[in-house]
């Protein structure tokens, strides 16, 4: 936490040999004090997988988001990403790593585990789905709060949370091209 804006590509050096603070099974089981979140949008007629996809593992539905974005590369297992967030007058930076990614005709996306230094300890998956004739871009994420802050406060950081998952959707469902932070 900090009042200017964090030196991303400083965190992303210094994140780059630590090791994730939570395991992908956390999606499935949980730990104690955890809050999960799961959220989906149905994408519209003029939405693509592929172009989801594209946008998805090259960060832009993340800065999208509104989400200041320094990757490592575009997404994939190994991939070290520090996002950074705005909160009224505060940065917070959130490193991260991509543990699993997912590539089927049905299903694509990745799931990234948080780094040491980040304000929760967590999991969060993405996914871009065929539900039948729909498209369904989904959120599941598993989380505990690590920083003093988020404790004291929870209810701020989980409208924090809130906000980015809200533009995550957002992002997600715009035409290619019209996403902010598309090339």
């Amino acid at each position: 936490m900090q009042l200017t804006r964090p030196d991303l590509a400083r965190i992303l050096d210094r994140s780059a040999a630590e090791q994730p603070t939570a395991e992908l099974g956390w999606l499935d089981a949980p730990p104690a004090r955890a809050r999960v979140l799961r959220e989906r949008v149905v994408l519209g007629p003029d939405v693509t997988a592929a172009a989801t996809a594209d946008a998805l593992f090259g960060w832009q539905i993340h800065r999208g988001a509104g989400l200041v974005i320094v990757p490592s590369g575009p997404a994939d297992v190994g991939v070290t990403v520090v996002q950074a967030v705005r909160a009224g007058p505060l940065w917070f930076a959130a490193p991260c790593r991509v543990v699993d990614v997912v590539r089927t005709p049905d299903e694509t996306g990745f799931t990234y585990a948080t780094l040491p230094r980040h304000p929760e300890t967590g999991v969060e998956s993405f996914r871009v789905l065929r539900d039948g004739d729909r498209l369904v871009f989904e959120i599941h994420a598993v989380a505990r709060h690590d920083f003093w802050g988020s404790r004291i406060l929870p209810r701020v950081a989980h409208r924090v949370q809130d906000r980015v998952t809200r533009g995550y959707l957002s992002a997600a469902g715009l035409s290619p091209g019209t996403r902010p932070g598309s090339p």
